[in-house]
């Protein structure tokens, strides 16, 4: 399942021109046999809806809201929305848009998006959209034509992935933090010539033959001991792709008392809201120095926290980080940490929900020892594949709510 497959936030290396967003228009004009009707577009969470009250007047809409969810029929045909998320499920397949419908003052919005491309994809020989014109036509008689041939999210997942709860199958990118000539930090428990970097690929390479066990497909970013530039990473979490999962160790510069902390704590990308939070965030982001050219990816985080809050990646994000962080707590001999935003380049350029583990403190004598063994290594990487599964079996009972087993 293509998982929260949302408008692709696209960045462009070494500070590009922001592309702007498209207009959008005030109103959209409904043109049927019986008139011409402008809907205002409202634009409350971030992206262009239309109330439903008001489509349901001109076109053949009706819609009934029970719970979370929406269901809206156009000329019978049933779309069944998640209020808040930015999807909805048609023909027993989760579809992404843009934003979601939602609700203000008793009245349900629907994205603009789905009257746009969806309705006159389904409806190919009665209705058409014009964005230049923001122009809703009736052409002739509404006949519902077969869905385009485009991938269908929501394959079935393996024997492997239903006897872990598993519906539908997935892929997750692991990614093994630094690499190459870019060791991580230098491991100051770390037993021998160990360095962050061979943890991470270790620990890393665990998690993804726990995943494959339970029915999940991972791409690793690296395999061996290469360096992957940070903005490249998250790339490849894209299409059928699910989830971005970065896996590093944390340390400290000496200072009184550095080697008494401890224990693991996950990241989700945002604004540092603690002097720690920005201090873990400069560590991993040092690591652009040993890439070529080097530099930030677009400097400024508010336009991309406008596109990720209309696509919900960050409650997503944030979703997938507490129960990975819960899961890897009960595991580690350290303290829980909890979860956290930093402002990570390895995240930026996410298109999916992401998240980053710092597995431990390798300048504190026990995680060092701990995250140094396979032991240490498996427990993690066990931990971590559970809260995968976990929020992938969450989402999975929002979007098939009403779908036969």
């Amino acid at each position: 399942m293509r998982l929260l497959l949302l408008t692709t936030l696209t960045l462009t290396v070494h500070a590009a021109p922001v592309v702007a967003p498209p207009v959008v228009p005030r109103a959209v004009v409904i043109a049927t046999a019986r008139g011409e009707t402008a809907i205002p577009v409202g634009v409350h969470k971030g992206h262009a809806a239309l109330p439903v009250s008001r489509l349901g007047a001109v076109l053949p809409v009706t819609s009934e809201v029970f719970g979370d969810w929406a269901l809206v029929a156009f000329a019978g045909e049933p779309f069944r929305f998640l209020l808040g998320a930015p999807l909805f499920v048609h023909d027993g397949r989760v579809v992404p848009v843009a934003g979601g419908a939602y609700i203000v003052s008793d009245t349900l919005f629907v994205p603009l998006q789905w009257l746009a491309e969806f309705v006159p994809r389904i409806f190919s020989e009665g209705y058409r959209y014009d964005p230049r014109s923001a122009r809703f036509e009736e052409t002739r008689m509404a006949t519902r034509t077969p869905s385009v041939a485009t991938p269908a999210p929501g394959r079935p997942g393996s024997d492997a992935a239903r006897r872990n709860g598993l519906r539908l199958a997935h892929r997750v990118v692991v990614d093994p933090g630094h690499g190459g000539v870019d060791p991580g930090n230098p491991g100051r428990h770390l037993p021998g010539n160990m360095r962050e970097k061979h943890v991470n690929l270790a620990i890393g390479l665990q998690l993804r033959d726990e995943l494959r066990r339970r029915g999940v497909d991972v791409i690793m970013t690296r395999s061996t001991d290469t360096l992957i530039a940070l903005g490249e990473r998250a790339l490849m979490c894209r299409d059928e792709c699910d989830l971005f999962v970065s896996i590093h160790v944390n340390s400290l510069p000496a200072r009184r008392g550095y080697e008494r902390v401890d224990g693991a704590e996950t990241y989700f990308l945002g604004e540092a809201l603690t002097a720690e939070a920005r201090r873990v965030a400069a560590m991993e982001n040092e690591a652009l120095r040993y890439e070529t050219g080097g530099g930030d990816l677009g400097g400024d985080l508010g336009f991309i926290f406008k596109d990720l809050q209309t696509n919900e990646f960050l409650r997503e994000s944030a979703l997938l980080a507490d129960i990975v962080q819960h899961q890897t707590a009960a595991t580690h001999p350290g303290q829980n940490r909890g979860v956290a935003q930093a402002p990570y380049v390895v995240l930026k350029t996410a298109t999916r929900p992401a998240i980053l583990v710092e597995t431990g403190f390798a300048t504190n004598r026990r995680d060092g020892e701990f995250l140094a063994s396979k032991s240490g290594q498996q427990a993690i990487a066990r931990s971590i594949a559970e809260g995968v599964v976990e929020y992938l079996k969450r989402y999975e009972a929002k979007v098939l709510v009403g779908t036969q087993p």
